[in-house]
């Protein structure tokens, strides 16, 4: 196995790891920020769940999948660092 292809499996894993729930905590703080608390995002479970019948009489907020709640926190991930960019080279340093 080349050493090459054994970095890749290791820093691969890693990366996906950290930049997930990196995006995942962003997110679980910025869907309720802008949804005004009407979203929530799911807890980050990889346990299958199953659907209850049973309906509740109390309106609970309505839930965001984590993987979108992932892609919300990267995105704003970005936008903040295209941000903090722009703010960097209009004070001239």
């Amino acid at each position: 196995m080349p050493a090459s292809l054994l970095t890749e499996i290791l820093f691969r894993g890693v990366f996906e790891i950290v930049l997930y729930g990196l995006g995942y905590a962003i997110g679980w703080v910025v869907v309720p920020l802008l949804s005004f608390g009407y979203y929530r995002v799911e807890p980050w479970d990889f346990r299958p769940r199953s659907k209850t019948r049973g309906r509740s009489r109390q309106r609970r907020p309505k839930q965001v999948s984590a993987d979108a709640a992932c892609a919300i926190g990267l995105a704003t991930l970005a936008a903040v660092a295209v941000l903090a960019c722009f703010g960097w080279r209009a004070a001239g340093a």
